[in-house]
């Protein structure tokens, strides 16, 4: 056997060489990347070298691995409820449903013991893919005379199909979905190939390269083929795709010279997906390749027509498919039990690592929830923190901790104003008065206080409230829109959300108009209990004045009354008292007891002040306490369930996917052992 290059044969030798020997039809062509040159075959299993060298393929001795294929089948199954999320439709490539399907399918066939085609599917991501040409080029033959067979092939998609299956057969024979065709390139590989067609998803650009129900029926595949028009689907649609194992893209309208390595590399490291790492991209034009053949079974005889035909054929870049998929079909050179069997296991275990890597996407984008989740719990908590700080000081201002006035300081301002208006009230309040108002004291002092007792503070704080309900509200909007953009299970747990639900519905979520103001009235009330003791003491302070002065005048009335009668020693004579001088110790007795009394009175006030400073200094303790307290049991009491129920949730997961990880890394070993065995080449 020789090798062809058209560029190097002369017309005369070319004239020759077709009368010596018939042209080398296309399905005994391939090309070897390597040498860089076209070596051709007359049967499936013999290949040559440069040097003229045969070596051929030995099927004797090659370990099938379908028990361990089986049990690693097995191992995956059983993995798939916890790596992967239901979602109830077969046809999704991310879904459970749609692995146990493939999964099944690949036990069923690894199961099977009669022989079978490789199952190679070939799918036009829109119409103006070319795939039909794809498939025109690599079944016609240009030396067959046969127009029979040229018009099947032509006018196979006459009849509406979903899809169209090519069986390599001795006879010509079609049914509703299957064409058995003779075929010398359906038999050329170390294992026979059937070749199904899909028509393509839509007649409109296509967004996704894979679309509708021909996504199960391309992971099926031994051997998917894509074609991709770059013209009307851009290539940055590959970088989001997951594509099944042994994937071929062929891409049309490109120059066939352009062989794309480094788009390749480009699409396999810039990918989302893991399945573009061992992808074949190759380039090629079915309609020069189409034309070419049709060219020349118009002229079949001169050397022109001969050298156009090897030069379009080559230039359209269709050897490198069959290059792709014989070395994808390669059998080892020591092997042990039929070429189909050692296929089954093959395709058996591509599946399955198909079907891991689904997993290892899964699991991959399930952290990315996790650390989604996280950042938007994060971001809330950040919230609730800022406001709990910052409320504090919008409200009531700086705190004062020095001596020295604040006027940043809220609760310190409303002291002194009211403090001054108390004083008025106070220092109305003098001996004389309270003696004749003796009865009156705690009502005069508990009006000033209720009059004077921060109502401006009042005011500010019932302002301040409402702000905290519109924040309240947005909290509690901002959790429940953190639930709802996280819609997967775990996240949209019924429970978290009803337990939401009812303590936003719940009577202490509900914020009223008193709740920033419940300490000022509680500190208004403790002034009672000093108001009254003043009252009590004011009472005392009359009582023992009256006294006072009713004996010092008894004295100085009984000294008086001796004198008028003519007693020398008056009516205390016997005492030792002369009238004068009892009428003095009268006369002082009562002033002193007035003045006992003023004295008692001033100490009382003194008393009552320090308590109103006390109760003062202990309000803006209670105020800063209860704006703490509204705003973590009311404002953010939603928002902070909604984070601390998603936090648990998330280690919750985080815990099981690590689980579910290293299992899945167990698998991944022991899937490339088998590999290693099962994919060695000659």
């Amino acid at each position: 056997m020789s090798s062809c290059t058209g560029n190097t044969l002369t017309r005369n030798a070319v004239a020759r060489a077709s009368r010596r020997a018939p042209l080398i039809p296309p399905s005994q062509m391939s090309f070897s990347p390597r040498h860089s040159h076209w070596k051709i075959s007359k049967n499936s299993r013999t290949l040559s070298t440069e040097n003229g060298r045969k070596t051929t393929t030995n099927y004797a001795e090659f370990p099938s691995n379908r028990q361990e294929a089986l049990t690693l089948l097995h191992k995956t199954t059983t993995l798939l409820p916890r790596a992967l999320p239901s979602s109830g439709s077969s046809r999704d490539v991310e879904s459970l449903e749609f692995w146990n399907t493939i999964l099944s399918q690949a036990y069923e066939d690894l199961t099977q013991t009669s022989e079978r085609e490789a199952r190679i599917v070939v799918y036009g991501v829109d119409e103006w893919a070319g795939a039909k040409d794809l498939v025109t080029a690599l079944l016609e033959e240009p030396l067959s005379s046969d127009q029979a067979r040229s018009d099947l092939l032509k006018n196979r998609w006459k009849d509406s199909r979903s899809k169209l299956t090519i069986s390599p057969s001795s006879t010509e024979t079609t049914d509703t979905a299957t064409i058995h065709l003779p075929s010398s390139y359906l038999t050329q590989f170390a294992v026979p190939i059937q070749l199904t067609e899909l028509p393509p998803h839509s007649s409109t650009l296509a967004s996704s390269p894979l679309e509708g129900s021909s996504v199960a029926t391309l992971f099926d595949a031994d051997i998917p083929i894509l074609v991709v028009n770059p013209l009307t689907t851009p290539l940055s649609s590959l970088r989001t795709t997951t594509l099944p194992n042994n994937t071929i893209i062929v891409l049309t309208s490109a120059p066939s010279q352009l062989v794309p390595k480094g788009l390749s590399s480009i699409l396999s490291h810039s990918s989302t997906s893991s399945s573009l790492k061992d992808v074949k991209i190759l380039c090629v034009d079915p309609a020069r390749a189409v034309a070419a053949v049709h060219s020349f079974q118009t002229d079949s005889s001169s050397s022109t027509g001969i050298r156009r035909y090897q030069d379009d054929f080559v230039g359209s870049g269709l050897p490198t498919v069959t290059a792709a998929l014989r070395d994808i079909l390669a059998l080892p050179s020591s092997s042990k039990g039929s070429p189909s069997a050692i296929f089954r296991t093959r395709a058996a275990v591509s599946q399955i690592e198909d079907a891991l890597l689904a997993c290892e996407t899964s699991v991959q984008r399930v952290r990315e929830d996790l650390d989604s989740v996280c950042g938007d719990v994060s971001h809330l908590n950040g919230r609730m923190e800022e406001v709990c700080v910052k409320a504090e000081r919008e409200i009531l201002g700086i705190p004062n901790t020095s001596s020295a006035a604040s006027d940043g300081d809220e609760v310190a301002g409303a002291l002194r104003v009211a403090e001054k208006e108390m004083k008025a009230v106070m220092d109305r309040l003098t001996w004389w008065r309270m003696a004749w108002r003796v009865d009156e004291i705690s009502d005069i002092v508990t009006a000033g206080v209720a009059r004077s007792w921060c109502p401006e503070l009042e005011r500010k704080l019932i302002l301040h409230t409402g702000r905290l309900s519109a924040l309240q509200r947005e909290f509690t909007k901002s959790a429940f829109s953190v639930l709802s953009s996280h819609d997967k299970p775990p996240f949209n747990s019924a429970l978290l959300r009803n337990t939401l639900l009812q303590l936003k519905s719940s009577q202490p979520y509900q914020l009223s108009s008193q709740a920033l103001t419940h300490p000022l009235y509680t500190r208004q009330n403790q002034l009672i209990y000093p108001t009254t003791r003043l009252h009590v003491a004011g009472q005392r302070t009359v009582l023992g004045m009256s006294g006072g002065v009713a004996a010092g005048a008894g004295v100085s009335w009984a000294g008086w009354l001796g004198w008028l009668v003519g007693s020398g020693e008056g009516l205390l004579g016997f005492v030792g008292l002369e009238p004068g001088t009892a009428i003095g110790v009268g006369l002082l007795s009562a002033v002193a007891s007035v003045r006992w009394a003023v004295g008692k009175w001033e100490k009382s006030k003194k008393k009552w002040w320090k308590d109103w400073h006390r109760v003062g200094e202990g309000l803006d303790r209670d105020l800063r306490t209860t704006i703490v307290d509204v705003i973590k049991e009311k404002v953010v009491v939603v928002a902070d369930s909604a984070a601390s129920g998603l936090t648990a949730i998330v280690e919750t997961r985080k815990q099981e996917i690590e689980v579910v990880h290293e299992e899945l890394e167990k698998l991944q070993h022991e899937l490339g052992i088998i590999k290693q065995r099962t994919n060695a080449k000659p």
